[in-house]
């Protein structure tokens, strides 16, 4: 099979495929998909946000020079293909590996190490009805033994890769395929020991069958193939003899007879195995939360004269009137409009002290910016561009009150996956997204401890990249609503980046925009209102108000336009057309003639419409019959 045949058979099995980097010196770029650029000149994943589409050639292309890789989930990003999950072995020892071929039969990769053939990867479909959360298991000393990959890509063929079993990926259950890899990690770490110090091999059986059938619930046809091929893989003959065993310390253990565990096991092998940890049913589960004795307290009883007796405290105002201290907030657009640039420079403003486009900074608070898709360098170098401006004018900063944390941040601390997700989607009224949010709410309590200060003013951006929920159900934003809500009560008030759904409204549920106290659409600016800006990095984009629950109906919620040009200098603009801007000008300078204005080769406006603009900027106090006409200087001869 050629290789362009090879991608259409790929494809044809619902894969989303991209060309992946092959930079072994480079890790912050090995094995990542291969960026194109997007019209906000920023680099990002073909899938997300951009409307790169690669060809068959260029995929082909790919398996000569560079990887191919699948997307495990493309829907994320809006884009079509099946979702795929990763069962991997990344076991130096490659123990693991051998056990490979117990996992359910599917499209197999794998790799030349010294010249023999490991099997390295398994890659499933995921049924439409099931999700799946990334997993990983790594060994003290060796290192990561197993993952389960399921919110990137895999690279699945070209340098450094080989398909050893090209079948379709079947569909698996995430759970089934996770004890596969948890018994295969542990059978493989005692392996060593049970080898060098295992005399009486019935005995050393019978304990080990009794430790499977005591604290884990493993299914008995699974324990019975991996006990037959771990006596393959220590030299025990006697295979039916030992499988047997697992059977009947199930039977003992259901009679309530006293059987051994992990413990006895341990001692018998002279080990530690952590590994076994994984395995343990979740009421044994060693770092599973105790549950403390909840503390029965009933709702207070107010009535009409208490209330209006009781010293709520007054909300103050942060960003005026934009963001109180207890507000839950969000900025949405399109991609590439310029919402992640409005965010960060809203967060460097509120932590230095300074107001932002007229808005007026109340008091400082220390900001968290935590970036869920964008690289630290990009991040860092619109910063960078920002704070131009501020040393320009002598504007003081504060840096010890602006925090960011990105996916590179993570990578380069050794949490290889980047962020825990902060809501996963919901099957069975489970919240799976818990670890994510207590991780941020543990960096917060860290910032709050270092500033001496109660408030931190939390930034997400973006939901798609911090997530993993269906977003056009309600129930799946629930745990994430409720979590926001509870921050802000706590001085933790925040604000919420997402993406604009295709009819411009914000991605997803209607439903969390309930909870929202501020509501800002970004959008591009029409080909009628953009301006000439030179250079690459600026920003130009209109600002309305969807909510504005402290501010509705004032001068404040009106929209406007704002640009940012590549010296970090701002601008707010009425929410109007170049020829208005150019009917500004030409009144300002003097101009009255009507005939004049019009015909200007820049307005160029029929009577009518002339007079309809003319009368906007009037009633917008703009320009006015009062404004007085600039004397020119008398020309010496």
């Amino acid at each position: 099979m050629n290789n362009l045949d090879k991608i259409k058979q790929l494809k044809s099995w619902g894969m989303n495929l991209t060309p992946a980097n092959y930079s072994p010196d480079n890790k912050e770029r090995d094995k990542l998909p291969v960026a194109v650029k997007n019209g906000d000149g920023e680099w990002h994943w073909n899938i997300n946000g951009t409307s790169k589409v690669w060809s068959d050639e260029e995929l082909a292309a790919a398996l000569e020079n560079k990887r191919l890789a699948v997307y495990h989930n493309p829907g994320k990003y809006g884009a079509t293909g099946q979702r795929f999950f990763d069962a991997e072995s990344d076991d130096k020892t490659f123990r693991v590996n051998e056990y490979m071929e117990l996992w359910p039969e599917t499209f197999t990769i794998g790799k030349v190490v010294n010249g023999v053939t490991h099997k390295t990867h398994k890659l499933y479909k995921l049924p439409k009805d099931l999700e799946v959360k990334q997993y990983s298991y790594a060994h003290k000393n060796e290192g990561t033994k197993v993952e389960l990959l399921c919110s990137g890509v895999s690279i699945i063929d070209g340098l450094d890769r080989l398909i050893i079993n090209d079948k379709e990926p079947v569909e698996a259950d995430p759970k089934v395929i996770l004890q596969h890899l948890k018994l295969s990690t542990f059978l493989a770490e005692i392996e060593p020991d049970w080898k060098e110090k295992v005399k009486k091999r019935d005995e050393a059986h019978l304990t080990l069958a009794a430790t499977l059938a005591k604290q884990t619930d493993l299914p008995t046809k699974l324990k019975e193939s991996y006990i037959r091929l771990f006596c393959k893989r220590v030299g025990d003959e006697e295979v039916n003899k030992r499988v047997t065993k697992v059977k009947a310390q199930e039977e003992a253990f259901k009679k309530g007879k006293e059987i051994q565990g992990i413990d006895a096991l341990a001692k018998l092998l002279g080990g530690n195995y952590k590994s076994f940890d994984e395995l343990k049913r979740e009421d044994l589960s060693e770092d599973k939360e105790e549950k403390k004795e909840e503390v029965w307290i009933d709702y207070p009883i107010i009535n009409a004269s208490k209330f209006a007796q009781i010293n709520y405290k007054d909300p103050s105002y942060l960003l005026e009137p934009l963001y109180t201290e207890q507000s839950t907030n969000q900025i949405f657009g399109p991609a590439g409009v310029g919402k992640s640039i409005i965010g960060q420079s809203q967060s460097l403003a509120m932590s230095s002290g300074h107001d932002w486009l007229g808005y007026k900074c109340i008091k400082p608070i220390p900001t968290l910016y935590v970036e869920g898709e964008l690289p630290g360098a990009v991040l860092r170098s619109r910063q960078d561009t920002m704070l131009n401006d501020y040393f320009d004018k002598g504007k003081e900063i504060n840096p010890q009150w602006s925090f960011t944390l990105c996916r590179d941040d993570l990578e380069m601390a050794g949490l290889k996956y980047g962020f825990e997700p902060i809501a996963i989607s919901r099957k069975d009224a489970e919240d799976l997204g818990q670890k994510g949010r207590r991780l941020i709410e543990n960096v917060i309590a860290k910032i709050k401890k270092q500033t001496g200060q109660d408030r931190v003013f939390l930034f997400l951006d973006n939901i798609t990249a911090l997530t993993s929920i269906d977003e056009n159900t309600a129930a799946d934003w629930t745990p994430l609503l409720q979590w926001t809500n509870t921050l802000k009560a706590r001085g933790v008030p925040n604000l919420l980046v997402h993406h604009a759904n295709k009819s411009g409204s914000s991605s997803g549920s209607s439903a969390k925009e309930r909870m929202l106290d501020t509501q800002i659409l970004c959008e591009a600016l029409a080909d009628d209102q953009r301006f000439n800006m030179q250079g690459n990095k600026n920003m130009q984009c209109r600002v309305s108000f969807k909510k504005a629950r402290n501010f509705g109906g004032g001068k404040w919620d009106k929209p406007f336009l704002t640009t940012m040009n590549e010296n970090g200098v701002w601008s707010r603009y009425s929410d109007l057309k170049q020829v208005d801007f150019r009917i500004i000008k030409l009144w300002k300078d003097g101009e009255r003639s009507v005939e004049t204005l019009r015909k200007d080769k820049d307005v160029g406006l029929g009577l009518s419409t002339f007079y309809k603009h003319l009368k906007v900027l009037k009633d917008e106090k703009l320009i006015s019959d009062k404004d007085l006409i600039p004397t020119k200087e008398k020309e010496d001869f």
